[in-house]
């Protein structure tokens, strides 16, 4: 069983790969739009915060040695205060571009692929029109699925911390409990993933949204999850070196514009296994769809699932 399921896997990267050459200009236009936009607005946030933080960081370490009732440490107080506040609001400004930067490539690549898995070619004027219709639907299901994540996160927390506590005096057994206990998080995390991910292709490639995508994904992917936790563990390996890179480089002293284009170059790589995991559960989806013996047609931006052709004939009928 688990070889098929590797088999499995290892076809919907090949069929991942091999689409690549339909619609190819359309999706390396998509590609590179979204890596350079997104890349570019991920370095500006880190720009922008960077001295705000550095400021806030010694002023913070300045206030203890001050007199709490004297003016100056009021006013260091009070610039404190506005300080984390600059930071929130340009933080939140920052997400939420990126948030629906990441909408809009997700969509687009969602789109594309479904088009090149199908042997259909979209024009330019399809593609402008169809975007718009799915984006609301993948917004609502991005919504639900960030909560869930955010949820299961607290009770990831909440799983290593107490069990870790109890134990905190026995240094042998607390890292083994902790590292038990770490895997097992983020095993379910990936696991939990599969139909999360594949809950927004849903969105966008039907015509549902919400707990209703998160519903069809589910029923959807038994018989395929394994696969999609195989794809899951394969992109998180291959962006772990990547985000480790990109958090020890920014602590070494480097000029601003090397660091720049560093942060650049690793986001632009994230982007890009971002881009080829949603292609592959895109073809995951329409595995699943022939696993479960639903035959696959897309007129336009709807999609049909093609009735079998064989008439019931009541049976008093001669």
């Amino acid at each position: 069983m688990e070889v098929r399921k590797l088999l499995g896997f290892l076809e919907i990267l090949s069929k991942s790969i091999k689409i690549l050459s339909k619609n190819g200009r359309l999706m390396v236009v998509v590609t590179t739009v979204y890596l350079i936009i997104y890349s570019l607005f991920f370095v500006l946030n880190l720009s922008s915060i960077k001295p705000i933080i550095t400021d806030l960081f010694t002023k913070g370490v300045l206030l203890p040695s001050l007199d709490p009732q004297g003016l100056l440490f009021a006013q260091s107080l009070v610039t404190i205060l506005k300080d984390v506040k600059t930071l929130v609001g340009v933080e939140i400004a920052f997400l939420l571009t990126l948030f629906v930067i990441s909408l809009f490539a997700q969509n687009a690549i969602i789109l594309v692929t479904g088009a090149s898995y199908n042997d259909k070619k979209i024009s330019n004027k399809d593609f402008i029109s169809k975007v718009p219709r799915a984006l609301t639907r993948l917004f609502i299901t991005s919504f639900h699925v960030t909560l869930l994540r955010v949820g299961f996160l607290y009770f990831g927390l909440i799983t290593l911390m107490v069990p870790t506590i109890m134990v905190s005096e026995y240094k042998i057994v607390y890292k083994m409990i902790l590292w038990v206990l770490v895997i097992l998080v983020v095993t379910l995390y990936l696991y939990f993933s599969v139909v999360w991910v594949l809950s927004l292709v849903v969105s966008v490639l039907e015509e549902c949204s919400g707990i209703e995508a998160l519903g069809k994904a589910g029923r959807l992917v038994k018989g395929k999850k394994l696969e999609g936790l195989f794809l899951n563990i394969l992109t998180n390996l291959l962006a772990y070196p990547f985000l480790h890179v990109l958090s020890k480089f920014t602590l070494v002293s480097q000029s601003e514009l090397t660091q720049a284009l560093f942060q650049f170059f690793v986001i632009s790589c994230i982007c890009l296994l971002i881009t080829f995991e949603f292609q592959a559960y895109t073809v995951l989806y329409f595995e699943c769809k022939k696993n479960n013996g639903e035959e696959i047609e897309l007129q336009g931006n709807v999609e049909y699932s093609k009735i079998p052709s064989t008439a019931i004939v009541p049976d008093h009928i001669p």
